[in-house]
């Protein structure tokens, strides 16, 4: 990430689809257990420790149905410099019979570029790093965005497994 006070940003979804974002939702037993599984997971997959999640969310409560709950997850990746994965994941449900869960994952790509000094206001500096990022670091990008889809369905697929494993089911998955 980049410390500045003024930069230019360019963001993009990992997936390109409206609206980017991959859901999952779980019923059936035990749906509670995906909350520490998540975290394990989410460590394990985008390769990150503890200080690079952030959990912004956190709501634990009794209903009539059951425990219900409410987490959500920031990741902040650094890929580069000027590159970083936000990773932002969802977890809510409740406990009752049968308990219900839904994950929601939205990656987005980020690139920052300072324009602090009087050397990055320059116009030359401009077309230089617009040179520089149309033939060489649009590739770059490219690749960091098949990286962060592919992360996340691995994701996906290890949370998926999980369940059917703890819940007994060969299909648990709605």
């Amino acid at each position: 990430m980049v410390f500045a006070r003024a930069k230019i940003v360019l963001e993009d979804d990992c997936f390109q689809k409206d609206p980017g974002t991959v859901s999952m939702k779980f019923v059936g037993s035990e749906v509670e257990k995906l909350y520490p599984k998540m975290y394990e997971t989410m460590k394990t997959v985008f390769n990150c420790s503890d200080s690079d999640i952030q959990e912004t969310d956190y709501q634990w409560g009794k209903s009539e149905k059951g425990e219900k709950f409410k987490v959500r997850w920031w990741i902040h990746k650094d890929l580069d410099v000027f590159t970083y994965l936000f990773i932002r994941l969802d977890l809510k449900g409740n406990t009752g019979e049968p308990g219900e869960a839904s994950i929601t994952l939205r990656g987005l790509l980020r690139t920052e570029y300072p324009q602090d000094t009087v050397w990055q206001k320059s116009l030359f500096y401009e077309m230089l790093r617009t040179f520089w990022h149309r033939v060489f670091y649009v590739k770059k990008r490219e690749e960091y965005g098949e990286d962060c889809r592919q992360l996340i369905v691995l994701f996906e697929r290890k949370i998926k497994e999980y369940y059917n494993k703890v819940s007994g089911k060969t299909s648990g998955v709605a």
